[in-house]
């Protein structure tokens, strides 16, 4: 087997032969490192793993985090009404600035989404005056930290919002007030699968932080949260749609998005841009999943199936 570290967690391979955890990553490494540098004194986790079981596909739970961006609104709609300080005003549900926000591709079946260059942090700032100055220097600190450590555009993201880390380890990082979310979906057989879900934190982030943190994760991202039981009810219910006879009969319209030219991101940023609301990550995901499930295709390049050139840029 194979083991090896990254950002404090740690990867095995049973297959001694399989590429390297660094090669797998790839251009997805330039976002995420962005999430493990901002930690001031690394990633800790409140104690404790949830697991849960849901009658569900796992992939269903997989492609949520890689791009499905427009169940936000509606699922969580109840949510977005609510008076929640720490629900960041930077997601674009807020004011309708979706054209703002990128949906990201890349290989390996990687896809991110909800990323902005530039606004997260303005609004965390703004955000940490009603905690005091000692959280403002928090903040200020913590995007010093990516000022000196990347480029102007890698560090403007500030936070990758959510993403899949390709086949089934997903995160939720919006904001250096909030909680990371590290989510694993495991498949238990054919329409169940088991979550596992840890609630990170900046070991060196105030006191006050953790604590709200804490108690957003509980009302929130928790099984018990309110956008958890949003998404775990789709996740069962879009697998029960697929399972039934109308479900079986019919062939499901997959064409939002295709042939539209996607988007120019920043220069230097890698990935395959795309707008907030498109299915382009979902089909990346699903593309690679079928090449992986091809017996004939094993070792083979995924290919790009829009054709765009993509920035290749340093870590």
């Amino acid at each position: 087997p194979k083991l090896t570290t990254y950002g404090g967690m740690i990867f095995g391979n049973w297959d001694g032969g399989a590429e390297s955890l660094d090669d797998f990553l790839g251009e997805l490494r330039w976002y995420l490192d962005v999430m493990i540098e901002r930690q001031i004194g690394g990633i800790e986790f409140v104690p404790g793993m949830q697991r849960y079981s849901l009658k569900a596909n796992w992939k269903i739970a997989s492609e949520n985090f890689a791009g499905d961006t427009y169940h936000l609104g509606y699922s969580h709609g109840s949510m977005f009404k609510l008076d929640i300080r720490q629900l960041n005003p930077g997601n674009p549900n807020f004011g309708n600035k979706a054209d703002q926000y990128y949906n990201i591709g890349l290989d390996n079946g990687h896809g991110l989404t909800g990323i902005n260059f530039g606004a997260r942090y303005d609004i965390d700032r703004e955000l940490a005056k009603s905690y005091g100055p000692e959280v403002v220097e928090y903040v200020e600190e913590c995007q010093q930290r990516l000022i000196k450590a990347f480029p102007k555009y890698q560090a403007d993201m500030y936070a990758p919002s959510f993403s899949n880390m390709f086949p089934n380890l997903s995160f939720n990082d919006f904001s250096a007030l909030r909680p990371i979310g590290f989510y694993l979906w495991l498949p238990k057989g054919p329409g169940k699968l088991e979550a596992w879900n840890w609630c990170g934190l900046d070991r060196d982030a105030p006191q006050v932080i953790k604590d709200q943190a804490r108690v957003d994760w509980t009302r929130i991202q928790s099984v018990s949260g309110i956008a958890a039981q949003d998404d775990t009810e789709n996740f069962e219910q879009v697998t029960e749609a697929t399972r039934g006879v109308v479900g079986q009969r019919l062939d499901f319209n997959y064409q939002m998005n295709v042939g539209q030219d996607l988007l120019e991101g920043p220069e230097g940023c890698p990935g395959r841009f795309a707008p907030y609301i498109s299915e382009t990550n979902q089909l990346n995901f699903y593309q690679h999943w079928a090449t992986l499930m091809d017996a004939s295709q094993i070792g083979a390049q995924t290919g790009d199936i829009h054709g765009q050139r993509r920035a290749t840029a340093p870590r």
